[in-house]
Order: structure tokens, then C-alpha cells, then sequence
């Protein structure tokens, strides 16, 4: 039972550090996207905290949305696709109240934040595979 609890603890602590960087990676990148969209500096703090909204806004949104579209009767594919749409609307609605920014830039944003992370996993992806 103790060797039990010995791995589940170690897998625990795997996947909060996992959590964390990923955390801190996605901040980087959303501030380095946002002070080149709207020209603004934002601190570490604030961009820590706005993707931290910005995720608990999506997940928060995404849920009862997508319970109710498949309750309805809509096929999967169109509940993933409805369910990204408005994830990605509510995510950049809280941008835009955060940054005091309109929405565009505030998707402008999104957008570049997800096409640098996408890079960087794919980067980090295939330089694993190499070993």
C-alpha cells in the first residue's frame, strides 16, 4: 500500500509541475503577444492572471454550453466546433475587459497566444522525438 501511495504522489507531482510550466509558459506568451498587439506592457502578475481567467472562462462557458447543445440532439462535431467558438469568445471577452482593449485586438491576441504555443509544442515535440 505504501509503494501504492509512493508512485500516485511522484505521478501527482509530475503532472502539477506539468500544470505550472505549462502555466508559465502560456503567460510568457500571452504577454509578449499582447505587448505587440496593444502596445502595452503588461506586468507577469496581470498576464498570470488573466490567462488564469481566461481558462476558468472557457472551461466555465464551454460545460454547461456543450451539456445543453448535446442534450438537444446535435451531432459531436458540431458541439466541438459551437463549443471552440464560444470557448474562444468568452476567453478573449475577458482580454478585452482586462486589457481595455476592443475585441478584435483581444482575439488578435488569443490568436497569436495559441499560434506561438502551438510552435513552441510542436518545437519541443519533435526535439524529444530526436532522442
Amino acid at each position: 500500500m505504501n509503494e501504492l501511495m509512493g508512485i500516485l504522489g511522484a505521478g501527482l507531482m509530475i503532472i502539477l509541475l506539468v500544470v505550472v510550466v505549462t502555466l508559465l509558459v502560456f503567460t510568457f506568451v500571452f504577454k509578449y503577444s499582447a505587448k505587440r498587439v496593444t502596445k502595452k506592457d503588461v506586468t507577469f502578475w496581470m498576464s498570470l492572471a488573466i490567462v488564469v481567467l481566461g481558462i476558468v472562462a472557457s472551461i466555465g462557458v464551454n460545460f454547461p454550453v456543450s451539456f445543453i447543445m448535446g442534450a438537444v440532439g446535435l451531432s459531436e462535431i458540431a458541439v466541438v466546433i459551437l463549443g471552440f467558438i464560444i470557448s474562444f469568445c468568452a476567453t478573449s471577452y475577458v482580454y478585452l475587459l482586462m486589457l481595455k482593449t476592443n475585441f478584435w485586438k483581444a482575439s488578435l491576441i488569443q490568436i497569436a497566444t495559441l499560434i506561438i504555443s502551438l510552435i513552441l509544442m510542436f518545437g519541443l515535440i519533435a526535439v524529444i522525438s530526436l532522442f
